[in-house]
């Protein structure tokens, strides 16, 4: 390990020297334009402090339908955007989203209307309210004040069941902005399963396959949302709320499990059926603020809250035997936020920062079992942040304590107290490159679907069980890094190690015949590895994006130790000519040990895309993964009581084409796209 990290440092000190060098002979890349005296000074990536800054190029702009289509098309290195499922990753983490400073979520960023987008800020050093994440990007838009429009799209999904239609409308008089949005998304992909397990019983050890064909994953979700805010001189506020319905279903009809003991001969077969579905009905309301007091000094705040009434029926039905979970959970969230900046004279700022959440969740179980079960969380969060800058070198420090407190019914109230700590720095080579360092000690708690009581026996040999006394975690992380930017070349290098203990990983034992499945907090895990991102852009027309990761995980303690070996590559070509754009997208197949404990083999991917835009209309079709209908994902788990083999194929991972069509009406003066809003999926306590 210390070759390693000593032989990466050496590398990186070596790409800075050469780079240097090649910079010095390099034209300057930044373009000048001037307006009535005024000299703004732009290029397509600009290295500031705590982040880069990202001008969209106009073809950039013009290709892209949503905030994540743009995000790719910028091409920002260490950054991978993945526009169906919204995710967002960097090197040092998922990154967190922001529009104009306030944190958003998926439907925010899908509905945003590039040509209203002036720049992306991506925080590699998050400082002040982005502190707490592991990274930030921040959608900056353009304000304008009057006018409107209605824009239509949808996307059709060819190969199987998937669609996404949306309608969004907003009209702006003055500082005020009125908004609706509204939309429906179906998807069903087909699956296969084939799973063999093994329990080893005290009189021996029971094997049993699963084989599960054409296996419906249904999935649809129905929102409607609407929103008034007002911008001011010195105070901004936003007021909104809706309604969103969600159904999951997953059907197995006729599968067929065999059962038999080693050395002995499969049996006949029984027929399995199997059924579950959830149903989620959410009603939300959200607020923001914001207050200017002077040029240095701001505070902003939030309060966001939602209800949500979820529905769980599960049936499993092996010949005449009928396993049930029937649960009703009335679910309540709250997240208050406050952030105050006070922005010094000695080119150094200040910023506290308050979070509390609280969660009441409460459960009525029935079926195989029956419980009551209430579960009461707060958690509290304090952070003070202060960076500097001195001359070339940058440094910010972010320590911070963290309070929960979770009561179940009929228990004393758990409490864990932790201390956080956040520390950056970064030291600016020339106008082109820099190096960085940060380092994190933080925490994370166990899901609150797994800290309960409650006992649930899904099929004739597993039971699940909850765990209430589990330790929070404790999270270490440092990372290396180094940035270049050219007139055409940027490039990003790291190195990094992540270090977790108390790690909750699933659990497993005998116990009068049937297999207990619960979880335990005994396991470290540890991850070093490196990373290597470079985008070239040889023309306007021309963007191309290499990346390549390895890491290394091991696993310890509670668990039988486990190694795992990682190399992962990617590459994303861009050409634009006209109003017609091609992409392409290649990803490399990737392992991982997923929970500390499974290891997870996946495929090659690719994806074809083309799109058209003229005046109001946008067109965009994408062919993946063409001619592939073998990629299946693989998983493997090995206990001293039970293990596992698992082959999952589907429809999602095979080849599949979209087209999205896309139509705006705009009215009076032209006007800054409104994002549109959904939360998240909800949370929910339930032990599934």
């Amino acid at each position: 390990m210390k070759k390693l990290i000593t032989l990466s440092v050496m590398c990186l000190v070596a790409i800075a020297a050469v780079a240097k060098e090649y910079a010095q002979e390099q034209p300057d890349s930044i373009k000048t334009q001037e307006l009535k005296e005024v000299v703004v000074n732009a290029s397509y990536l600009t290295r500031e402090d705590d982040h880069i800054s990202a001008i969209p190029t106009k073809e950039q702009r013009k290709h892209a339908v949503s905030g994540y289509d743009l995000l790719r098309n910028l091409m920002i290195p260490g950054i991978s955007v993945n526009r169906t499922t919204g995710s967002v990753t960097t090197s040092a983490g998922t990154a967190t989203l922001y529009i104009d400073g306030r944190e958003v979520d998926f439907r925010e960023v899908q509905s945003l209307r590039p040509k209203d987008i002036a720049r992306v800020e991506y925080f590699d050093i998050p400082t002040g309210k982005y502190a707490k994440d592991a990274a930030a990007i921040n959608f900056v838009l353009r304000t304008l004040n009057n006018g409107g429009y209605t824009q239509l799209d949808a996307m059709q999904g060819l190969g199987y069941l998937n669609g996404d239609y949306n309608l969004i409308s907003k009209y702006v008089v003055g500082n005020k902005s009125i908004n609706l949005w509204a939309g429906y998304s179906l998807e069903n992909p087909k699956s296969t399963l084939d799973e063999t397990e093994s329990f080893n019983f005290e009189d021996g050890i029971l094997n049993r396959n699963n084989t599960y064909s054409n296996v419906g994953n249904r999935d649809s979700e129905e929102y409607v949302q609407a929103s008034i805010s007002n911008r001011g001189n010195k105070y901004i506020w936003m007021l909104r709320g809706g309604i969103a319905w969600t159904d999951s279903r997953n059907d197995v009809g006729n599968g067929i499990v065999n059962y038999w003991l080693t050395d002995a001969a499969f049996n006949d077969g029984d027929v399995v059926n199997l059924h579950s579905k959830n149903k989620t009905m959410r009603p939300s309301l959200y607020f923001f603020g914001m207050h200017t007091f002077s040029e240095n000094k701001r505070l902003d705040y939030v309060a966001d809250g939602y209800y949500s009434r979820n529905d769980f029926n599960r049936q499993y039905k092996d010949n005449d035997a009928l396993y049930k979970s029937l649960v009703k959970e009335d679910y309540w969230y709250t997240k208050l936020n406050a952030n105050y900046s006070w922005t010094l004279s000695h080119r150094n700022s200040l910023v506290f920062t308050f979070y509390e959440f609280l969660r009441v969740s409460d459960s009525d179980y029935s079926g195989t079992a029956a419980y009551n079960q209430n579960l009461r969380s707060s958690e509290t969060i304090l952070f003070v942040d202060y960076s500097q800058r001195l001359g070339r070198f940058f440094y910010d420090i972010n320590p911070g304590l963290s309070f929960l407190t979770y009561r179940l019914k009929g228990m004393k109230s758990i409490n864990h107290l932790t201390p956080r700590l956040q520390a950056r720095a970064a030291y600016m080579i020339d106008r082109k490159q820099q190096l960085q360092f940060a380092f994190a000690l933080g925490n994370t708690y166990p899901r609150i679907n797994t800290i309960n009581n409650v006992e649930q026996q899904i099929d004739p040999i597993i039971i699940l069980k909850g765990n209430p006394d589990m330790d929070n975690s404790i999270l270490l992380s440092p990372r290396l890094s180094y940035n270049l930017n050219l007139n055409k070349i940027a490039l990003q290098a790291g190195v990094s190690y992540f270090y977790q203990n108390h790690s909750i990983i699933s659990d497993y034992y005998i116990r009068e015949g049937n297999l207990i499945s619960t979880f335990r907090d005994d396991c470290i895990y540890h991850k070093p590895g490196a990373d290597l991102s470079l985008t070239y852009k040889p023309s306007n027309a021309l963007n191309i994006n290499i990346s390549g990761q390895w890491s290394e995980q091991l696993a310890r303690g509670g668990v039988q130790h486990r190694n795992l070996s990682v190399f992962t590559g990617s590459a994303t070509v861009n050409y634009y000519v006209g109003d017609f754009s091609f992409g392409a997208w290649v990803s490399t197949p990737t392992r991982d040990l997923v929970d500390s404990q499974i290891r997870r083999k996946t495929y090659w991917q690719y994806q074809l895309s083309a799109m058209w835009t003229h005046d109001h209309w946008a067109i965009e079709a994408n062919a993946n993964n063409l001619f592939l209908m073998h990629n299946r994902i693989i998983d493997e788990l090995n206990t001293p009581s039970y293990s596992y083999k698992q082959t999952n194929w589907n429809r999602q991972y095979n080849q599949y084409a979209t087209l999205k069509v896309a139509y705006t009406i705009d009215y009076g003066k032209k006007t800054s796209k409104s994002p549109s809003y959904e939360h998240n999926d909800s949370e929910s306590a339930i032990l599934k």
